[in-house]
């Protein structure tokens, strides 16, 4: 009569390769490996569970810190946009300033060298008077 060792024998796992052994049915190390590891993946189910419950709220916690940046840039922008208009319409009235001051000393100088030539025109004028009246008479035959 067969034990039931002997026949449980010939379905015994085959090693490696290597020295002759009896033979046998390959060992199926997938499934050993899968009875191994089931308990420990299944204690990690609820790992698993907090880490994509954790993901999800920190990519909420990052779209609204976008939304946030988005907001605060928005700002920026338009206040800087308020403060450019601001800025332009100080740049045209310092230039304007600047404009009127150099336009200023330009009446001014112009002034001066008037009076200048007031001055000369007036101190030369009975002078030049004179001569055009001498010119005059002599034409017309008046004695000086």
């Amino acid at each position: 009569m067969v034990r039931l060792s002997d026949f449980l024998e010939r379905f015994r796992p085959a090693g490696v390769p290597g020295a002759a052994a009896p033979a046998g049915v390959p060992a199926d190390y997938a499934a050993d490996q899968a009875a191994e590891l089931d308990p420990v993946f299944s204690a990690l189910t609820d790992v698993r569970a907090a880490c994509a419950s954790e993901r999800l709220r920190a990519e909420h916690r990052a779209e609204e810190t976008r939304e946030r940046a988005r907001a605060q840039a928005a700002a920026i922008v338009s206040a800087a946009r308020l403060d450019a208009g601001v800025e332009r319409a100080q740049a045209v009235a310092d230039i304007r300033q600047r404009s009127d001051k150099e336009s200023s000393a330009i009446m001014r100088s112009a002034d001066l060298a008037a009076d200048g030539i007031r001055r000369r025109s007036a101190a030369r004028m009975p002078e030049e008077v004179a001569r055009v009246v001498a010119k005059i008479r002599s034409l017309a035959g008046d004695p000086p």
